[in-house]
């Protein structure tokens, strides 16, 4: 399955993060727990490259993993500014505010000393559908509030919000890169929702899922579907799913349709299981 997806406005905000990055205090590069790995973007990483000491890594929707998976995830940053997050619970909000603060802290006690109150700025970057805006949106004491939706492009322009009186944020729309070298990369970006679902074949997508789930851990398919027998063609596999899903067309035709886009939101949800694709 081809998947590219690399429009217009991706290239404008890779140019203009170039030249914002000259003028931030520090960068926050959002990951999807699901997939960190895969949602590192080459073109970012070069433009970030040497920073650091001024970048956070914060790991979004911790929830939908197991805590086993968060620990080898943060456990692969060592030596690194990482935080794990759920990005829509309030109850991190201090925990993020103070690892910033944490980065800044010997040039806010320097302009603190000569009684000045300073702005810092962050960039938030990352591919699309990684809740960069959701995250912007939890850390905003105000009522100005970026944008926000469960899926990939949300986000068409750069934007400034305060935070509070020492952060100002700057959203910046999700990115991907030009072409992807290998297929599996883009495929996970698309199981958590990072391409746009219209440049995607939904219903070869949610087949592609399961494929992906049998190699690497059928044990969810068995405990969401009820499915056992995984010694037969995947395609057996994936209609007994529907049909027990309850996805059929009248006459008893598997819905192809309302099955991957069922299979796909239970595992985007949660419902298939606590479930990292780099890591099972």
């Amino acid at each position: 399955m081809k998947i590219n997806w690399f429009p217009g406005h991706m290239k404008k905000t890779l140019d203009k993060m170039r030249e914002d990055i000259k003028n931030v205090d520090i960068v926050m590069y959002v990951l999807d727990a699901r997939a960190p790995f895969s949602c590192f973007n080459p073109s970012i990483d070069e433009i970030v490259k040497g920073r650091d000491s001024k970048l956070l890594y914060v790991i979004n929707k911790c929830d939908l993993i197991s805590q086993k998976d968060e620990n080898k995830i943060i456990q692969s940053f060592e030596g690194k500014n990482v935080l794990c997050v759920q990005g829509n619970n309030k109850n991190f909000r201090q925990a993020l505010l103070n690892k910033l603060m944490e980065l800044v802290k010997q040039k806010y006690d320097n302009f603190m000393a000569k009684g000045v109150f300073p702005i810092f700025k962050v960039m938030v970057i990352g591919t699309p559908n990684t809740g960069k805006s959701t995250i912007i949106n939890t850390l905003c004491s105000s009522k100005k509030k970026t944008m926000t939706g469960d899926k990939a492009g949300v986000t068409k322009i750069t934007q400034w919000v305060k935070i509070n009186e020492n952060f100002a944020l700057l959203d910046t729309p999700g990115t991907l890169w030009p072409r992807f070298e290998e297929e599996l990369l883009p495929l996970k970006l698309a199981f958590i929702g990072s391409i746009k679902k219209e440049v995607v074949d939904e219903e070869e997508l949610g087949f592609e899922f399961v494929k992906f789930m049998l190699e690497k851990d059928s044990s969810f398919l068995e405990q969401r579907y009820g499915v056992s027998d995984f010694d037969r063609e995947p395609i057996e596999i994936y209609d007994e799913i529907l049909l027990k899903s309850g996805c059929v067309r009248k006459g008893g035709e598997v819905d192809y349709s309302r099955g991957a886009s069922k299979v796909l939101e239970d595992f985007r949800s949660g419902r298939l299981g606590k479930i990292c694709l780099d890591l099972v």
